[in-house]
């Protein structure tokens, strides 16, 4: 029996006031997968994010989690399936650190409970797996634009849920925390199986990290790559379509042409 897709999109179209940005796109997101979406600016990433995030209604086409018709879903179940990332988020919280990644915990909660011993050592696991263990304390308007990033993907983690999906996870981060968030965000496909979705504009990394690559192209159509394949093959340097750079196959690289 082949397994069940934690995510499975078929047929979705995505826009605004019911004026689609990407028609019939299909795909499944399987456990222990990390895809990296990219795109133009402007060409449906974080729309199609935020349509299967639930944020925004779909305009046709069906989602499902875990088998099951994404509007069927209560909200709170939701949430104990996907959890969710998205860029500038958490900016204007008046909370401490650790305060807003307990707040993953609370779909597990009824109304009038507190968290309980586990739910505390989950935060704190949490917090110190994505490094932000030295964040704990601090109010969350006294972190940098990196460290509240961190938070809320901690706060994602600590949902514990199947799929996390991310809106431009590293776009707040330095090159040496971005590489850091993408090993961790791979352990967690390896490791523990969860599927990840995020969107992202840094095709060097995506290459290194992605099983898979969802690709929306200028004429906002959307592609499917094998990763191992993409990068052994000439639709790369299509993709890019730049005079400014290619992608060197024989050195495994990007490279800047003219300087």
């Amino acid at each position: 029996m082949d397994k069940l897709p934690n995510i499975k999109v078929k047929g979705l179209s995505v826009g605004y006031n019911k004026k689609p940005v990407l028609k019939e796109i299909s795909f499944d997101l399987f456990a222990g997968e990390l895809i990296c979406l990219l795109g133009a600016n402007g060409k449906g990433k974080s729309t199609l994010l935020k349509t299967i995030m639930g944020i925004l209604p779909s305009i046709a086409g069906s989602i499902f989690l875990n088998g099951i018709p994404f509007e069927s879903i209560a909200e709170e179940d939701r949430a104990k399936r996907m959890a969710v990332v998205l860029t500038d988020s958490l900016r204007d919280v008046n909370m401490k650190a650790i305060d807003v990644v307990a707040t993953g915990r609370y779909p597990y909660l009824s109304w009038n409970s507190k968290l309980s011993t586990q739910d505390h050592s989950i935060v704190k696991d949490s917090l110190f797996k994505f490094g932000a263990g030295k964040c704990a304390d601090k109010w969350m308007h006294n972190l940098s634009d990196g460290e509240r990033q961190r938070i809320a993907i901690a706060r994602a983690l600590a949902q514990q849920t199947d799929v996390i999906l991310l809106d431009e996870p590293s776009a707040y981060l330095d090159l040496t925390h971005s590489m850091e968030l993408s090993v961790l965000l791979k352990k967690l496909t390896r490791d523990e199986g969860k599927s990840i979705l995020m969107s992202t504009h840094d095709w060097s990394t995506a290459l290194d990290i992605a099983d898979r690559i969802f690709w929306i192209d200028g004429a906002a159509q959307f592609h499917i790559f094998e990763t191992k394949e993409l990068k052994n093959s000439s639709v790369l340097n299509n993709m890019l379509n730049t005079p400014f750079g290619y992608w060197n196959e024989e050195k495994n690289r990007f490279e800047i042409r003219g300087v």
